[in-house]
This record gives C-alpha cells, structure tokens and sequence, in this order.
C-alpha cells in the first residue's frame, strides 16, 4: 500500500532536486561522508583542492551535492556557493581538539555571512 502511494506521489510531483553544501575544516571527513553517501561504502581519498560534487539520489529526491575544500585559501570563497542552497553540512573532526576553536569561528562566520544576505533579500 504504500509503494502504491509512493509511486503516485512520484509521478505527480516528480524528483525533486536540492543542492547541499558540505563545508568543515580541511581533513574534517568532508569528501568521506560524501562519497560514503553516493557510493554507499568508505573509500580512500585524498585532499580536496577546490570542491567536488556528486549526485545523490534517494527516493524520489535528488541531491546534488557539494563538498568544498576547506584549506585556509578556500574557505574565503566558501560564500559564492551559499545562492540556491537548500541546506549545509557542516563537519567537525572531534578528534581534533587544537582546531576545534577555528572551527567554530570560521562556522560562526558562515552564518553571519548568510544572515546579511537574509536580511538584503527581505529589504529587496
């Protein structure tokens, strides 16, 4: 019975697509919790330079989403992706307890970029 509601609500509303960010410190395990939900198993990688992106799709949603890199030089551009975002991830390693202020800061910088663009949109 609910397949049957399943396949009728898929094929009134169709996919629906979001567009996630996942952003953390570099070495944070970003890209493993992204390739861990497209592949459906942990693989070996190697540090991001610049962003990767991969689709995912679960029932009738599809995400496509991007995994930054989080390296000092990059987190600055963080910002031009933040348009037509559906949601962030936001990744802390708690095993590393030297970094974990920097995290918070450079988190806490994120929602406070958002916030001025939420409030530029409202006043628009």
């Amino acid at each position: 019975m609910g397949g049957f509601f399943s396949t009728i609500f898929s094929s009134l509303f169709g996919t629906r697509e979001m567009r996630i960010l996942i952003l953390g410190l570099d070495g944070a395990g970003k890209t493993t919790i992204l390739y861990r939900l497209q592949v459906g198993e942990v693989v070996t990688t190697i540090p991001t330079i610049g962003f990767n992106v991969e689709t995912v799709t679960y029932k009738n949603l599809k995400f496509q989403v991007w995994d930054l890199g989080g390296q000092t030089s990059i987190r600055p551009y963080w910002r031009c992706y933040y348009s037509n975002t559906d949601a962030v991830i936001y990744v802390v390693d708690s095993c590393d307890r030297d970094r974990i202020g920097i995290s918070k800061s450079e988190l806490v910088a994120m929602l406070e970029v958002r916030k001025q663009r939420y409030r530029l949109d409202l006043s628009s």
